[in-house]
């Protein structure tokens, strides 16, 4: 039995490691003693001036505005997410970076977002136990630099209609404790079979699982962002590429799978590379 939240992701991870351990030596890796999951979890919010905050009794008590005009302007020509970041927003950046740094918690991406006055942080992954507690210690150090700087940071996942909300994007993996991720496509045929088993198990579980999944993002404010101004649906699916799922394609056909091309980027400058384009994102 456990009466916390921590107990049940332990257990989770210790199952996984277990049951990963017995197909990874399948496989002849005798070297691999450990398998982790390991998360990046990227924390998108918005900053708000506190004197602004303050006017707003439906943000202080609920941390979303309840009502309210549609604004003149909102993310509809990606300007904020394209631009330079504002010198206060920056500034407050620079401390939270360094706030976090002295936890040992490695935030090294920040970035404008596409709503206006939103922003994003991403740290470095880590296995997901520990992922979990530094976006604990993140959320809370964001809102105490904020104040310093005269703002508020709002983490609600849906604080103004109309506009992105904040999510809190997971990249998830497995890897194994010689550095090798589960879930990378390898080198050599033996490594690529590893690679599609891994894969299809995840697909399964998603499969199998996926009311856990769902009920596991679904609380009251998080419905109110998803499904609307980029969140994805509230239905849980999987996207692998068309170069993988032509792939499983053949492996579920039997059939031969021949490969393709990368396909190039077709930029119409001939001052530029031509880049391959990615298969999957």
């Amino acid at each position: 039995e456990a009466l916390d939240k921590k107990t049940p992701l332990l257990r989770s991870a210790e199952a996984l490691n277990r049951q990963a351990l017995r197909v990874i030596h399948l496989f002849g890796n005798e070297d691999v003693t450990a398998v982790r999951t390991t998360v990046g979890p990227e924390q998108e919010y918005f900053l708000v001036d506190k004197s602004v905050y303050d006017k707003r009794k439906d943000l202080i008590y609920t941390g979303r505005t309840l009502f309210g005009a549609k604004p003149p302007k909102g993310q509809e020509l990606d300007d904020h997410y394209f631009g330079s970041i504002k010198p206060r927003v920056a500034a407050f950046m620079k401390d939270l970076d360094e706030e976090l740094w002295k936890l040992g918690v490695y935030a090294k991406t920040e970035h404008n977002e596409v709503a206006p006055a939103q922003h994003e942080l991403a740290p470095v992954f880590t296995t997901g136990n520990i992922a979990a507690d530094q976006n604990q210690l993140t959320m809370e150090i964001m809102q105490k630099v904020a104040a310093r700087h005269g703002m508020v940071c709002l983490l609600h996942e849906k604080p103004f209609a109309g506009v992105n909300g904040s999510g809190k994007h997971n990249n998830w993996s497995l890897t194994t404790n010689t550095g090798m991720n589960l879930l990378e496509p390898g080198e050599t045929p033996a490594e690529n079979a590893q690679f599609l088993l891994f894969l299809c198990a995840v697909i399964q579980a998603v499969d199998d699982y996926q009311d856990m999944l769902r009920i596991s993002v679904a609380s009251a404010a998080n419905d109110h962002r998803l499904g609307a101004n980029e969140a994805p649906p509230a239905v849980v699916s999987m996207y692998v590429g068309d170069e993988i799922e032509n792939i499983l394609d053949a492996i579920v056909n039997e059939t031969s799978y021949a490969g393709q091309e990368k396909e190039l980027l077709k930029i119409g400058v001939h001052a530029l590379p031509r880049f391959p384009k990615d298969t999957t994102d």
